[in-house]
């Protein structure tokens, strides 16, 4: 796993991360941790992609200033995502690199487990409850 830093943050700190919230049977893919002028975003390439030079899969987690936080994200009509409270830029890294680390799952076990009401090989229902889920561990451990 390659991890490109673009931010403040650690990668000491950011490989803390993604051990916590990566599922067992996802391995060998890049990530790329950036800065953004929104809250957050990320992108999950499946089977790599232009932007870097491997076929390896690749992850984007990009998370906006520190005064962007606490927001409040209500669910986005028709697309699937559900509604999430996020505190802190540490808190959007979690949760936006667990919900991109769930969509390289989802494409390693098309067959697998989702969520109630998931639609698809690549559920952003299912992405956001497994997000959720962790972001709301990470709350109690920390």
């Amino acid at each position: 796993m390659k991890i490109k830093n673009y931010t403040d943050y650690s990668v000491k700190d950011l490989r803390e991360i993604i051990k916590f919230v990566k599922p067992s049977g996802v391995s060998k893919f890049d990530i790329s941790f950036k800065n953004c002028q929104y809250a957050y975003r990320g992108m999950a390439y499946t089977e790599g992609c232009s932007y870097h030079d491997s076929p390896a899969p690749l992850i984007i987690v990009s998370v906006g200033k520190r005064t962007d936080f606490p927001i409040r994200v209500e669910k986005r009509k028709g697309k699937g995502y559900l509604p999430v409270d996020i505190y802190s830029r540490e808190e959007a890294f979690v949760y936006v690199t667990a919900h991109e680390i769930r969509h390289l799952w989802q494409y390693k076990h098309p067959k697998g487990w989702r969520v109630w009401g998931a639609r698809g090989r690549y559920s952003e229902r299912d992405a956001d409850a497994y997000a959720i889920r962790k972001l709301r561990q990470w709350r109690r451990e920390r």
